[in-house]
């Protein structure tokens, strides 16, 4: 069996996006910021969505990739291509790791930089809580936090309605942030610190 028939056979998922072809080096710059700023990942181009391999035209999918990860991801997105001879077709891999200069943004529809996430076979914005969990993550510094009244509130609410420490939930900060005292900005900030450091206990 080819080695690409092995992916191709798990489709789109978490780790793995198909790419028919490129023609938008912004766009495609989604799906690269998305899987560094996840768990890491790889583009499979000359793939359509149901798997069928149609194969990259020309030469110039490697060069849109090099503008998607260096020119329009900030900061830039290191990554490791492959070709694939598939029959008389080419498949263009793309591996991306999980990056530890997390978060990268990519262009929106409008030209703003946003940070996007992969869930599941998709790629998402991130979420302000999301967000703020990739920049302490990986900022140089240690999370460092007292437990002082308005996060004891926090630890009470989220203990009170069972809710998980995780960036990827969808939490209801102005509902948390008035009953525990507290503005939208310094709630996200206080449950970001409580998830990183739940996930070094």
């Amino acid at each position: 069996m080819h080695p690409l028939d092995k992916m191709i056979a798990e489709g789109e998922h978490l780790h793995q996006d198909f790419k028919y072809f490129l023609s938008d080096a912004r766009k495609i710059a989604r799906s690269v910021a998305a899987f560094a700023n996840t768990d890491g990942g790889r583009l499979l181009i000359g793939v359509k969505d149901n798997g069928k391999v149609v194969g990259i035209k020309n030469e110039e999918d490697i060069h849109m990739i090099e503008a998607a990860a260096q020119v329009f991801c900030k900061p830039e997105v290191d990554y490791q291509p492959r070709i694939w001879e598939y029959g008389s077709r080419r498949v263009l891999e793309i591996n991306i790791a999980p990056s530890i200069l997390a978060p990268h943004t990519a262009p929106d529809e409008s030209g703003r930089p946003t940070v996007y996430i992969r869930k599941a076979d998709e790629n998402k914005v991130a979420s302000a809580v999301e967000r703020r969990y990739l920049e302490l993550k990986f900022s140089s510094g240690a999370v460092n936090m007292a437990i002082g009244k308005p996060q004891q509130r926090i630890l009470d609410y989220f203990s009170l309605h069972n809710l998980p420490f995780e960036p990827g939930y969808r939490y209801d900060i102005p509902a948390i942030a008035t009953c525990c005292l507290m503005s939208g900005q310094d709630c996200i900030e206080s449950i970001c610190k409580l998830i990183l450091l739940n996930e070094t206990v």
